[in-house]
């Protein structure tokens, strides 16, 4: 293809005259270049603003998802590429939003709760990630001798996913009733900060820095499988679950900030559609499916498959909001603050935006 030689300036004695054929003839020489430079010879339309999504991982339950959404490109599908920032839990999370670092989150929606009830944000939940929730509490495995029960870890340093006085995680709240009602008084353990991946925890356990963790429940099978650390307590045994009111709790949600989910429906809509997209795919396949296009391997990739056999129920099957999961949640919440007083009054319904994800019983 020949391309058009460059049409020199009309000139006034030594001074080039701006024609208005001039600014014709650069305007279609502008356009047959983009045209050129665009496959199939057709202009390729304005990349969409990445939306960035603050996890607590990677590789946990919570993140997971997110990360699947990614390896099956279904974010580029629907318009909205993701682009995932890992932290360490809720708290760290919330100030992310806050903060305007990330457009999305997903956590515990207890933990949103708290802030909101609190005064120090707006949040809202957008759709449902987990149907059960799974927590595991691990102590490490060379204190098996000595640690037999939950009381036994009076005065011990437990590792939370973000241990913080401001903003406690949904993983905080469980562990306060779980040492609670065992006559552990909270005031008698040390949390400290585990973060909530594997390679955090793992190095936690390993180094002795922590007696015991308050593990998701993916990351909490990898640790075991590694003999690290010996199951004491989990959500997802019914006979542990049965101790905790409102142990069927919405665990993690999509959340958003009420302001920006306001003023953006539409990348709110395209992103409550991935998110049911991703779960969607996850129901209708097997783990060794999810395992593969995750790309896992060794005890990472036998974490999620042992994960899916022993929580069948840990996913939302489409991410709609389920009515008794939020009257548990709301129990739960209100069992884990009782010195806060907002708490009593406030409804979980208030923050949760059903528009997009639906509803179920």
């Amino acid at each position: 293809m020949t391309i058009p030689r460059a049409i020199s300036p009309l000139r006034v004695g030594n001074m080039p005259v701006d024609h208005p054929s001039r600014r014709v003839v650069l305007r279609g020489l502008g356009a047959m270049c983009g045209a050129f430079a665009a496959p199939g010879g057709h202009a390729q339309p304005v990349a969409e603003r990445p939306a960035v999504v603050v996890l607590p991982g990677p590789g946990s339950s919570v993140s997971l998802p997110f990360e699947l959404a990614l390896k099956l490109g279904l974010d580029r599908q629907l318009g909205l590429p993701l682009r995932l920032k890992f932290e360490g839990g809720g708290g760290i999370l919330i100030r992310e939003l806050q903060g305007g670092n990330a457009e999305f989150a997903a956590f515990g929606l207890p933990a949103a709760m708290e802030a909101n009830a609190a005064g120090r944000a707006q949040l809202v939940a957008l759709a449902a990630v987990h149907g059960l929730p799974v927590y595991t509490l691990l102590v490490r495995s060379d204190l098996r001798g000595s640690v037999r029960r939950i009381a036994d870890l009076r005065g011990r340093v437990i590792g939370l996913h973000n241990n913080s006085l401001q903003n406690r995680t949904t993983a905080q709240q469980l562990a306060e009733q779980v040492f609670g009602s065992r006559g552990v008084p909270v005031d008698s353990l040390r949390f400290i900060s585990s973060g909530m991946s594997w390679e955090s925890m793992s190095a936690a356990l390993r180094g002795q820095s922590v007696d015991a963790v308050m593990a998701d429940g993916t990351v909490a099978i990898q640790i075991e499988d590694e003999g690290l650390a010996f199951r004491l307590f989990s959500t997802g045994v019914p006979a542990d679950a049965a101790t905790v009111p409102g142990a069927g709790f919405l665990r993690a949600a999509l959340i958003g900030r009420r302001d920006r989910v306001e003023a953006g429906p539409e990348r709110t809509a395209r992103m409550v559609s991935l998110v049911r997209r991703t779960l969607e795919w996850i129901a209708a396949r097997s783990a060794q499916e999810m395992a593969d296009a995750l790309q896992l391997q060794g005890t990472a990739r036998q974490a999620v498959i042992s994960a899916a056999r022993l929580y069948p129920r840990q996913y939302s099957p489409d991410g709609r909001f389920s009515a008794g999961q939020l009257r548990e949640t709301e129990l739960f919440f209100r069992s884990s603050n009782p010195d806060l007083p907002a708490a009593a009054r406030y409804s979980v319904e208030s923050m949760v935006i059903d528009r997009w994800a639906g509803r179920q019983p």
